[in-house]
């Protein structure tokens, strides 16, 4: 699991003048050592990797909501349930303290929406498209890459959800999917072009997909990982009725072509009680606190316990939506 294997890597000396603190539940790093309390020299990272420290006793069972990620949480962040205000909302700015990184990504995914949606509806969908079976040509739809038979994970069907939810992802795990770039060219040329911009490719919770909820299904309550990053949903397919999503003590409904960003460093659950189907493209983005040599020094950080084997390649506990 890798809440195991991060936790090993805890235990490692971390070296850098300045690193990175990244709060977990486990030991605070040796600073002065070569060695580790469990394993050897050949454990020692890189010197510019990010560094994790066991953090203070916290309280809990309040009720108030706040960031309170799974596994890591850095200190400082500016944080907020949701950093997009409401269609109806009479605030001034629409994207929260007017950030100009979140506010870009914004403009561009909405300004794509058109040409996303397009291609949603012929890769997923298949409206529109053509086929000739007496001439062996016959569109195969994008199929969907979450599996709801891998139990035990963050997403497994017992413990997650209720009903159906199909995922078709262009990032996985921060891995790049070919089979969405080739049904997707457009959708996957925008993505791409977000990633100056704060896109989020280089660690393990590192998503981008088609997220397609069915009707009668839910999300059930739950955390995020950690707070690095925050979530942006753009609505591609949005049904009447009872389909929401609450962050914290806040409840919003999707508007499509509307980017909606979120934290779900928050305790955040998700509904689909109408009679249709619900899609977004769902896309991760660093958090636009995080400066530039700390976001290397945590890819670092989990470059290196992946080349140690201590994190799965191809890891599957996913954040939702």
């Amino acid at each position: 699991m890798l809440s195991c294997a991060l936790r090993r890597v805890c235990f490692v000396r971390v070296g850098g003048s300045s690193p990175t603190n990244v709060i977990v539940g486990s030991r605070r790093l040796a600073s002065t050592s070569n060695t580790t309390e469990e394993g050897s020299a050949d454990d020692t990272p890189p010197a510019d990797a990010a560094t994790v420290v066991q953090g203070p006793s916290l309280l809990t069972s309040t009720s108030v909501y706040r960031p309170s990620p799974s596994l890591f949480h850095l200190p400082g962040l500016r944080s907020l349930p949701f950093w997009t205000a409401p269609s109806s909302s009479s605030a001034r700015n629409r994207v929260a303290y007017n950030d100009p990184t979140v506010s870009a990504i914004v403009e561009q995914l909405e300004a794509s929406f058109d040409d996303i949606k397009k291609e949603y509806m012929a890769a997923v969908v298949g409206a529109g498209t053509k086929t000739d079976p007496d001439a062996g040509e016959v569109a195969k739809p994008l199929e969907p890459d979450y599996d709801v038979n891998v139990r035990g994970g963050e997403h497994a069907t017992d413990a997650l959800h209720t009903g159906t939810w199909d995922w078709h992802s262009y990032v996985l795990s921060g891995q790049r999917q070919p089979k969405f770039a080739e049904h997707c060219p457009e959708t996957a040329k925008i993505v791409d072009g977000l990633r100056g911009a704060g896109q989020l490719f280089e660690t393990p919770f590192s998503f981008c997909f088609f997220s397609t909820l069915q009707p009668n299904s839910t999300i059930k309550p739950h955390v995020g990982p950690m707070n690095l990053r925050l979530r942006i949903h753009l609505p591609i397919i949005v049904p009447e009725g009872d389909c929401a999503l609450r962050v914290g003590s806040q409840v919003r409904q999707w508007e499509e072509g509307k980017a909606l960003v979120l934290d779900d460093s928050y305790e955040h659950e998700v509904w689909n009680k109408s009679d249709g189907v619900r899609v977004l493209l769902l896309l991760d983005v660093w958090h636009p606190d995080i400066a530039d040599v700390e976001r290397e020094r945590v890819s670092k950080m989990f470059d290196y316990a992946k080349d140690k084997g201590w994190i799965e390649r191809s890891y599957h506990g996913r954040a939702s939506s």
